[in-house]
């Protein structure tokens, strides 16, 4: 099977990358944007990056810093209380600055600080390997089946968690098993598709949902089909015109939700 996918073309293989990169981000990222988490996300995929940055220090799989450094960022932002005296958002502002930081430096102390560990810290999806697409599936099966199993327990976590409470819930334990769906989800598609791809797409296809409609099902369709519009509109116009991957992705994601924008001004 690693055969067959070694032997495609590389704009086939981005292709595909850039698929699973949407399917995953996409659906998830519908609870991230309903949940006000957008910048949660950005901070794990500045804390999976500078985890990228660490493995190549330790000269380790660029996975495994990637992991270490997503369950910290899990284990800290699953346990925030929402009566504490610090601000929420001020903490994690605090969080993406220092995983920022730490990016820099363990970069900057790597013996091997090349074009190699900067396409695996902003990503090259255009040089993604069978091996990625085959974990970044297995990651997307996992995460999808998690948010499809438990979405009643996490939207009543989200929007009413006293009410959760008291109905028995353990709000913490589902609030800590969420953001481990996220952080896994990023942590996978980090380091093939960047910081900024992977955060658009965790951002921009949930906002056309919700500029196009109100219901929960087609929110999340639109979001998935509005994804994959832009991984394969991005990735032909990349190999049409030369232009950079990811970037190509993301300018086609905003193009479609400035459509749904619009449309939704014309039928207001």
């Amino acid at each position: 099977m690693l055969a067959y996918f070694d032997n495609l073309d590389f704009t086939v293989l981005a292709f595909l990358a850039a698929t699973l990169v949407s399917l995953m981000t996409s659906y998830i990222g519908v609870m991230v944007v309903l949940r006000r988490m957008a910048f949660v996300g950005a901070t794990l995929a500045q804390l999976a990056t500078a985890g990228i940055a660490l493995s190549g220090l330790l000269e380790i799989p660029c996975n495994a810093g990637a992991v270490v450094m997503m369950l910290l960022g899990v284990g800290f932002f699953a346990q925030q209380d929402t009566r504490q005296h610090l601000p929420s958002e001020g903490l994690i502002g605090a969080g993406y600055v220092a995983a920022g930081a730490l990016a820099v430096l363990f970069m900057a102390l790597a013996p091997h600080t090349d074009s190699d560990m900067l396409g695996l810290l902003f990503g090259n999806i255009l040089a993604v390997s069978a091996q990625d697409l085959l974990l970044m599936l297995a990651a997307l099966l996992l995460v999808t089946a998690v948010n499809a199993l438990f979405c009643k327990q996490f939207l009543l976590i989200a929007f009413d968690p006293m009410m959760a409470q008291a109905l028995g819930y353990k709000v913490k334990l589902w609030n800590w098993l969420f953001y481990l769906s996220l952080g896994l989800a990023i942590a996978v598609a980090i380091h093939t598709a960047g910081v900024l791809l992977v955060f658009s797409m965790l951002v921009l296809p949930p906002l056309t949902g919700l500029a196009l409609s109100q219901k929960w099902t087609a929110v999340w369709a639109i979001s998935v089909l509005s994804s994959l519009l832009a991984a394969g509109g991005g990735v032909w116009l990349s190999a049409r015109w030369d232009l950079p991957t990811g970037a190509s992705i993301i300018a086609v994601s905003c193009g479609l939700f400035g459509l749904a924008l619009l449309k939704k001004r014309i039928c207001a």
